[in-house]
């Protein structure tokens, strides 16, 4: 199956509820009525889009890095896998902010395959074997982030991400 990370906005209401009662995140996360500015799929190819945001494969200590950032955490899915890490409006602000100094043509130029299996990125190996056919599947989130980011710092909301 592999791993896969989301992010969904959440404004301080949203926050402050899912600390008193963490069983209900995945139907908070996973409602129905989730519009699209409100929820990005990175797939599988989460930390190749840290990679390229950070230009590396660790927690940086950045704003770019909330992806795998040290968060503070809800606990693990209903399956036991994962967390569901907390993004506080101010973490969500700064990381819209820092993405928006920072264009899809820079993030293409840091797609370094090798470089990537290297530094252990999750999937490095078919993204070598791939080549540059792979970075159209690396990039088809970063639009979307960027949408979601600057909907989060418009209506001043954080958000949760959800490792599964």
């Amino acid at each position: 199956m592999g791993m896969v990370i989301y992010l969904r906005r959440a404004g301080q209401s949203d926050l402050d509820r899912l600390i008193a009662d963490p069983s209900v995140f995945e139907e908070f996360v996973f409602e129905e009525a989730v519009e699209n500015l409100d929820l990005v799929d990175f797939d599988k190819a989460w930390h190749a889009v840290h990679y390229l945001l950070t230009g590396s494969a660790d927690d940086v200590g950045h704003p770019l890095g909330i992806i795998i950032a040290a968060l503070p955490e809800l606990g693990a899915d209903e399956n036991g896998e994962g967390g569901i890490g907390l993004i506080s409006p101010p973490m969500m602000r700064a990381f819209a902010d820092a993405l928006d100094r920072l264009d899809d043509a820079t993030l293409e130029r840091r797609y370094d395959p090798p470089a990537m299996l290297r530094a252990d990125v999750y999937l490095a190996d078919v993204f070598v074997d791939e080549g540059a056919e792979a970075l159209e599947y690396v990039m088809q989130g970063v639009p979307a982030l960027r949408r979601f980011a600057a909907n989060c710092r418009a209506t001043g909301d954080g958000a949760i991400r959800v490792i599964a």
